[in-house]
């Protein structure tokens, strides 16, 4: 069902808003509407205001992302109608872009699957959805591997317990395979690091790409141990036998 079918039932939906968000952010929105390009000409305030409602939650955000105000103006004199913001307009295009995808795409699969994707499928919270392994990576290209462990460290503390990232150890072991790959071992022994000290014990797959790391980084003494450890909890793995003979071989 798209938005512009979809009515949401209006009743109580003044008070709820009110009680999350203040009375005053409640009157900010006019009772009339004069620029309603997505949604039918027809639509309710009340259910406007609940529809509004879900995109704050799922973006994290507040009216003053999306809908203009002047410099110094109180929340009621915010101009709802202005187009002026970008986000407001990037808003109607995923709007459509969301309605395509439940009525093109989901609505044509096989298995006739009742999912459907919202504003929350993707953005979690944030206003620009992204991954903890990309916003780490676009910190290190930008300012280092310092920086980006900082900025690890932070977001954990902010958003742990939330939806806006993953916080377990697969995104850092993916992050830290991809540094190794394009020949950045210490970057991704930074990370492995990082990871056992906030998201340890590890696994099997945690521990052999730390070791991997040390190993790239020839930090073998580390990477002996980490070997060490994984044949600790599985005896019969192999690979890192081999590994970890090949080292002691080096190293006599």
């Amino acid at each position: 069902m798209s938005y512009r079918s979809r009515r949401v039932v209006g009743f109580g939906v003044a008070a709820l808003f009110a009680a999350c968000f203040g009375t005053r952010a409640a009157a900010q929105m006019p009772e009339k509407f004069t620029n309603l390009q997505y949604f039918p000409k027809d639509t309710d305030r009340d259910s406007l205001m609940q529809t509004m409602r879900g995109f704050s939650f799922s973006l994290g955000v507040r009216c003053e992302y999306c809908h203009m105000a002047k410099d110094g103006d109180p929340p009621e004199k915010k101009d709802f109608a202005s187009d002026e913001k970008d986000p407001k307009k990037i808003a109607r295009t995923m709007l459509r872009m969301v309605d395509a995808i439940n009525q093109e795409t989901i609505a044509k699969l096989p298995s006739h699957t009742q999912n459907r994707v919202a504003c929350v499928t993707c953005h979690h919270g944030l206003a620009k959805p992204k991954g903890i392994a990309l916003t780490l990576m676009e910190t290190m290209d930008s300012k280092g591997i310092s920086e980006a462990v900082a900025q690890y460290k932070e977001l954990r503390q902010s958003y742990y317990g939330g939806a806006q990232y993953d916080f377990t150890v697969t995104p850092l072991n993916q992050l830290s395979e991809e540094l190794l790959r394009k020949g950045k071992p210490a970057e991704a022994v930074a990370i492995m690091e990082m990871n056992l000290q906030l998201n340890g014990p590890f696994g099997g797959w945690s521990n052999s790409v730390l070791a991997m790391a040390h190993v790239a980084n020839r930090d073998f003494d580390k990477a002996k141990a980490d070997f060490q450890k994984i044949l600790e909890k599985d005896p019969g793995n192999g690979w890192a036998k081999k590994q970890l003979d090949e080292l002691n071989q080096k190293s006599q």
